[in-house]
This record gives structure tokens, sequence and C-alpha cells, in this order.
């Protein structure tokens, strides 16, 4: 049960606690402190549920809760609590319509150690991701077709990103998500005889082609400038999506989707 004498209130902007807060929205100072934010019941839910996250510390506001299991999650997580009221709350919150939760937690190692077979039948390979969002439903989207484990490569973003943890709506936490590093992990997924296939406007095969009943790595680049050239050298086979109009490519989140769900398919289907 959480300690009620545990819970604090703060009505002043200029409180310390708050200011606080309101810097780690810079990548910078999240570094630094190796602290990040979460924010939202759905998210605080998952980083939970996942066991992976020590949290510091839980600002709340009841005057934003917008169901009835908040008090139980608060509860559950058990933390030191500060309550703000709601013109506070909004100010450290990174969202329009803040529900009234957000948690300072310890940022956690998500490295890739490379020993062992990553158990599982397909992966994802993510390669030089620039965007929060694309990022955050790649991962929804994976988790949603079953995927395995998704590795992040060369990132130009933080894997803790705000707009990272609400777009994929904490799966970031409790789908198997590892910080990696292109050169290795290709070889590492070779050594385990797991086939890489790169999406690349290059790709001589349709997408539609390859058997994705064995064990095997989509591998995604860059949303400006594709794969790495090692990428595209040490992949298994490259493919593309076909396109019929002037656009010759699609948004990276979009076409991890489409190759996730054929890969899913042709597992149901039994191809």
């Amino acid at each position: 049960m959480m300690n009620t004498m545990n819970i604090l209130n703060i009505n002043s902007f200029s409180n310390e606690k708050v200011k606080y807060v309101i810097k780690l929205k810079e990548k910078r100072f999240r570094d630094r402190e190796r602290k990040f934010v979460i924010e939202g019941f759905r998210e605080l839910s998952k980083a939970h549920l996942s066991g992976k996250i020590k949290f510091d510390t839980l600002y709340t506001s009841p005057e934003c809760f917008l169901g009835v299991n908040e008090t139980e999650l608060i509860k559950n997580i058990n933390t030191k609590t500060i309550e703000l009221p709601r013109k506070i709350f909004e100010k450290i919150s990174y969202r329009d319509r803040p529900d009234g939760l957000l948690a300072v937690a310890e940022t956690p190692d998500f490295g890739f150690d490379y020993e062992g077979d990553k158990k599982g039948s397909v992966f994802l390979i993510i390669e030089g991701v620039e965007k929060p969002g694309n990022l955050g439903t790649i991962l929804r989207t994976a988790d949603g077709a079953g995927v395995s484990a998704v590795f992040v490569t060369d990132a130009r973003i933080d894997l803790f990103n705000p707009n990272v943890i609400r777009a994929s709506t904490g799966t970031v936490f409790t789908l198997p998500t590892y910080i990696a590093e292109i050169e290795k992990l290709i070889e590492y997924f070779k050594r385990y005889k797991v086939q890489v296939i790169a999406l690349s406007p290059e790709g001589k095969k349709s997408y539609l082609e390859p058997n994705y009943k064995t064990r095997t790595a989509l591998l995604f680049g860059n949303e400006q400038y594709g794969l790495s050239p090692h990428a595209k050298e040490h992949a298994d086979t490259l493919v593309s999506i076909p396109m019929q109009g002037e656009s010759d490519s699609l948004n990276l989140a979009m076409s991890c989707g489409i190759l996730v769900y054929e890969v899913l398919r042709q597992k149901m289907q039994g191809k």
C-alpha cells in the first residue's frame, strides 16, 4: 500500500521540483541526470507492468484524471508522490490534454549484449531513425503484430524521448527493445541463422516474395537517407514496396507496418 504520508502538495510554479521536471524536456539534461519522464495512464501502467523501470517521483493532479483507476495505479507504483493543481501540472505536461499522471524515472540500460540466441521468430532493426513519432508508432505496430524484439541502431533520437513513449503507448517498456550497433547486430543474426531482409528502393524483389516462415530480421533505414552502405551490403535480401503514384517511398512507420503484417499473414496462413 502507498504511504499516504509520502504525498507532498506543491502550489508554486517556482518550486525547484517543478523546474526540474520542465528541464527534463531537454535531451542534454536527461542524459546528464540519467532520468526521463513517463506521462499518461497507459504509459505508466505498462512501465510498471514491465518491471524494468525504477520510479523516482510521481506527479499527480486529480483535477485532470480521466478515469477511475488512477488511484489504484498510484498505489501500485508506490513511490514518493507530489500532488499539483491543474495549472501547474499543465506546465510540466508534454500534452495538450494531460490526464494528471507523470513520473520521473531512472533511465534504464536497454543495451544489447549479443550473447546467446535471442529467442523469437521475427525481429525489427530500425537504423538511424530521426522522428520520435515514427519510432513510437513502429514499436506499437510491432507489438500488435507479435514481433519478438526491436533493435534500434544509430538513432538520431533518444529512445526515452517523451514522444517515443507516447506514440508507442508505453510498448517501449513491454516489448523487448534494445539499443545496438548495426555491424555487430547483422553479424549476430547471421551467426544464429536469422535471415536479414532489408527494405530499400533499390530492392529488386517485392516485399511479398520472401518466405517469412523462417526466422527473419526486417531491416529499415533512416527516413531521409535510407539504409547505410553496410546494411545494404550485408543484408541477405533487399526488397521494395511497389509504388504506383508519383511518390517514390512511404513513411517509415507505414513501411514497417506493411512488412510486419505480411510476416504475420504468412505465419497465420502457414505459407
